[in-house]
């Protein structure tokens, strides 16, 4: 669940009854979090709102969470206008803010009607707060769900570091209570659990009571987002990896859209093929097929190439003059 905070005595938030000096919400931190997320921040369409029937609304949530590519206040006052007895929210999300996932799981608790909510492919971080807010939780059965500590990002001295990191335990604390009171798991588990950036299937989930009801029917859950940021991803989410041939020239190209020198992409595209980590074929080099044998191996090699041109990028967008 992301926090992402920048050091400042211009604001304060509080949290718990704690005062921290941060004022994250800027243009700076938004280029930040955009890079981490390899997302534009100009595409608010977020949720759909799908009136089935006279009696019953779906609302699509299959976007990132909150600031700073939408707003969670669009997302309640929506929520307070649907007026049908019946509501499903649908749930395919990577995450995002924790102060407006917060502020969207206390609406869906809040409704009249009692809303269902469905995981449909992904609930990561921020996402499975709001998965868990429903008074009937539901997932399709190859589904996802994540949990993991509050993260930030910060610029400042050794004080605001350490206050910043008291904040993030409260936050942790008060996470652990929200799960814990809308799961069948203790406490200590969910520590444990979040701690280590745990990954359930929905059968996993459903033990546990995250969810309490599998849906039989549904689409393959694939990482439709860049999931970089997170530490564990299973390798059922990588499955668009599996059958590509990553060659030299893929490197290279991946380097240069991160804005690197093109000597340096030249460069390291070639020691990618003197090590054996990508393909070497006739298209790539002009020399005889070498390919690596193993393409679970080579999905690796690729994922591995793409995360680090992806953390280029985000080096570069956040030391980006305003």
């Amino acid at each position: 669940m992301r926090v992402y905070g920048c050091a400042s005595r211009r604001g304060r938030a509080m949290f718990g009854g704690a005062a921290m000096n941060i004022s994250y919400r800027n243009e700076r931190q938004a280029r930040f979090i955009s890079a981490i997320y390899n997302k534009p921040l100009d595409k608010p369409d977020w949720y759909k709102i799908e009136n089935v029937s006279d009696d019953e609304t779906q609302v699509l949530l299959y976007d990132y969470i909150g600031w700073p590519f939408n707003s969670a206040e669009d997302f309640v006052k929506m929520l307070v206008e649907i007026k049908q007895p019946k509501v499903t929210i649908r749930i395919n999300s990577p995450g995002g803010d924790v102060w407006d996932a917060n502020a969207i799981f206390n609406s869906i608790k809040a409704h009249p009607s009692k809303p269902i909510t469905r995981i449909e492919s992904l609930a990561a971080s921020a996402a499975s707060y709001i998965a868990i807010a429903g008074y009937k939780k539901q997932a399709y059965k190859n589904t996802m769900i994540m949990i993991h500590e509050p993260m930030t990002g910060l610029f400042g001295n050794q004080y605001e570091f350490r206050e910043v990191a008291d904040v993030l335990e409260q936050i942790s604390g008060n996470m652990i209570d929200m799960y814990a009171d809308n799961t069948n798991i203790g406490k200590r588990e969910i520590k444990d659990m979040l701690k280590a950036e745990t990954w359930m299937t929905a059968k996993a989930a459903k033990e546990k009571g995250f969810i309490d009801e599998i849906i039989e029917a549904g689409k393959p859950a694939k990482a439709e987002f860049d999931l970089s940021i997170f530490a564990s991803i299973p390798d059922e989410l990588m499955e668009d990896h599996k059958d590509k041939v990553f060659t030299g020239f893929d490197v290279e190209r991946a380097l240069r859209d991160a804005k690197a020198p093109k000597g340096f992409a030249k460069a390291v595209a070639a020691a990618c093929r003197t090590a054996g980590l990508v393909d070497r074929c006739q298209a790539d080099d002009g020399g005889d097929n070498h390919g690596i044998a193993d393409q679970g191996e080579a999905a690796k090699n690729q994922a591995d190439i793409e995360a680090m041109a992806a953390q280029l990028r985000r080096t570069i967008e956040i030391f980006k003059p305003e």
